[in-house]
């Protein structure tokens, strides 16, 4: 990713006009380039914030959606889309998966220059490397950064174990502001090990409860991150020393479910007055006055429809006409949910095709990482490692919610695959599943993804041909055929 910054001043007032109110417009007399003050270094992190909407705001979990199982295509497909779910290997005219590349390099540019003042600048802006503020911006950037760079990742290389020793490419991991001699792709060894330094630390600097308020990221944030990164990383090589990956996974959702202010929602899928949805969020007026629910650990807050950061999962919207648009589910996952599952309400069935209700709002708030995912996580990390009775606990707490009977005594092969099957209901549409498919074929080598094998060039997402230069190796072309 070519980075040139001289363009941040133009960048960062275009940005303005689309911040948040509660994280905080952007002044108009900030000097960008070079802030004076903690105030401008905040507006700074704030657009690093404001950016998580455009590729996290629905786009990359479509993406991903339709590159796995879930989604029942080409009907409810754009053309580009159709690449993606043909698994097209081409470089040159997917707009929609370029677009989504770059959004994410935005990130990362937003939170490398928040870095590089905190590292260069501090002095003009009147603060030392000891202001807790200061310490607690840098975690927050960290954080943003890791989080755009694992993202890209998974759709840019094979998760960790594709290769013994993880030396298969992966991505630019950019820390720089300044890139204008490209960057070639590092190793996912290296990739992941950037990844997990950048969250580490930011674990270490962010506090319980942000100093600004509930919608910016805290240490639970980071450590949900962590058991994300390390649940990814699965059945590869292991990522430290002091536990194998699913061991880490497991104590980081289980320190992070210990941390968060987020609590389980009993009352999610349960319909009437008192039931409660994920993706929450009810305009009044001009105003989004209902919180996040109260399982999000950290999300993308909408606040009006000129604000709205979700708007990319209202494709999946059956309440209105049904179109050319609308994101269509396989026939095989609908059926495989019984009918006394409270989550099938989630799903509906019309004229012999399949819809998603989750999303059947104007407006609504987006979590990036929620307790139920991170509850999940733990309970596969921990069936992964013997923990069977932890496990069963966190398993049972799903079909519970979901009005179902609850397990006792699984074998843990059995235990298992009861997990993965209750991530696939209950992430639905949120992205999750291609990736899980990605980290279950590097033990299962015979997994296939929609009749193509797990580890076929078409799984992969193509560079923009942009990213073309000397040194920079594209992804295999060929596609799953």
């Amino acid at each position: 990713m070519r980075i040139n910054i001289k363009l941040l001043l133009g960048l960062f007032f275009s940005l303005s006009l689309f911040v948040s109110c509660d994280l905080e417009e952007l002044p108009e007399n900030v000097d960008i380039v070079g802030p004076t003050n903690l105030a401008d270094l905040e507006a700074l992190l704030n657009a690093g914030y404001n950016n998580l909407g455009w590729p996290l705001g629905g786009n990359a979990q479509l993406f991903a959606e339709i590159n796995g199982d879930n989604v029942d295509g080409p009907s409810g497909l754009t053309s580009n889309e159709t690449e993606i779910f043909n698994r097209s290997t081409s470089f040159f005219n997917n707009t929609v998966r370029d677009d989504m590349y770059r959004g994410f390099y935005r990130i990362i540019l937003d939170a490398n220059v928040v870095l590089n003042q905190i590292g260069n600048n501090l002095e003009a802006i009147g603060a030392d490397a000891t202001n807790a503020r200061v310490q607690e911006i840098k975690g927050e950037a960290l954080l943003l950064r890791a989080m755009a760079h694992f993202e890209i990742s998974r759709f840019m290389s094979h998760s960790p174990g594709y290769s013994s020793d993880n030396s298969h490419l992966g991505i630019q991991y950019i820390k720089e502001i300044d890139n204008a001699i490209g960057q070639t792709r590092g190793t996912v060894a290296e990739n992941y090990a950037d990844l997990l330094s950048d969250i580490t630390e930011a674990e270490t600097l962010l506090n319980t409860t942000n100093s600004k308020n509930e919608n910016y990221a805290n240490k639970a944030a980071a450590q949900a991150y962590l058991a994300k990164v390390y649940f990814q990383a699965g059945f590869g090589p292991d990522l430290n020393t002091s536990g194998s990956n699913y061991q880490m996974a497991f104590n980081y959702a289980d320190t992070a479910l210990s941390n968060t202010s987020a609590m389980f929602d009993t009352n999610l899928y349960q319909g009437g007055d008192d039931g409660t949805e994920r993706f929450s969020g009810n305009l009044d007026g001009n105003n989004n006055t209902e919180s996040p629910n109260i399982e999000t650990i950290f999300g993308i807050v909408s606040e009006s429809t000129a604000n709205s950061k979700g708007g990319t999962f209202q494709r999946f919207r059956n309440d209105l006409a049904i179109s050319n648009s609308t994101i269509r589910i396989m026939q095989d996952l609908y059926n495989s949910i019984p009918s006394t599952d409270n989550r099938k309400d989630l799903l509906e069935e019309i004229d012999g095709e399949y819809f998603l209700s989750k999303f059947n709002k104007a407006i609504f708030h987006v979590p990036l990482v929620h307790y139920t995912e991170i509850l999940l996580i733990r309970a596969e990390a921990a069936a992964e490692i013997n923990n069977l009775i932890q496990a069963e606990e966190d398993i049972n707490m799903i079909l519970e919610r979901a009005g179902l009977s609850t397990i006792n005594a699984l074998s843990q092969d059995q235990l298992i695959d009861l997990v993965r099957d209750q991530r696939r209901i209950e992430l639905l549409g949120e992205g999750n599943r291609v990736n899980d498919l990605k980290r279950i074929g590097v033990n299962e080598n015979t997994l296939t993804i929609r009749n193509a094998p797990w580890d076929c060039n078409g799984i992969l997402f193509q560079f923009p041909a942009t990213e073309v230069f000397t040194g920079f190796t594209q992804n295999p072309t060929g596609g799953c055929n």
